[in-house]
């Protein structure tokens, strides 16, 4: 070996790529799908399992089909993804038995406890019904526990 060829970066040479590089890529093509395959099935899973920013995406699909099909203004559909937004923030609407979700159709078809109020104005204004958290409760028996008499007396 001469002493310049040691100075010299050496450029390694792939026996298994074509001229064209064509085994490069395909790796790069067989996971740019992988990749694509896995974005399109993201949101066919369950909602409890949607990752919060696809809620959030559903969420402002959900209010704009409202907005549609309770005609509401500007303001009131604003307010309802806030409304929206906020209750996920609180984990409100993260179980599966608060919001019903087609995954089919990869959206919201329900949220549980969500009720309009129409003012006289045209305004709608939207609220939450939250589930009171109530602790489980021992029935109390009327009677005494029995206790144990031994044959001694003792």
């Amino acid at each position: 070996m001469s002493e310049e060829s040691r100075t010299k970066t050496q450029k390694k040479t792939y026996s298994s790529l074509d001229i064209s590089g064509a085994l490069a890529l395909g790796f790069a093509e067989k996971t740019f799908q992988t990749l694509s395959q896995d974005a399109d099935n993201a949101l066919k899973r369950p909602w409890h399992k949607l990752e919060r920013g696809l809620r959030i995406g559903r969420l402002r699909e959900y209010v704009a089909r409202e907005k549609e099909k309770m005609k509401l203004c500007d303001e009131d559909s604003q307010a309802l993804f806030k409304l929206l937004s906020t209750a996920l923030d609180r984990k409100m609407l993260s179980s599966k038995a608060s919001v019903t979700y087609d995954h089919e159709k990869e959206q919201i078809t329900e949220v549980k406890g969500l009720v309009s109020h129409s003012a006289a104005s045209g305004h709608t204004k939207y609220q939450l019904l939250e589930k009171k958290i109530t602790g489980t409760q021992k029935k109390r028996s009327s009677k005494e526990t029995p206790t144990l008499i031994s044959s001694d007396g003792t």
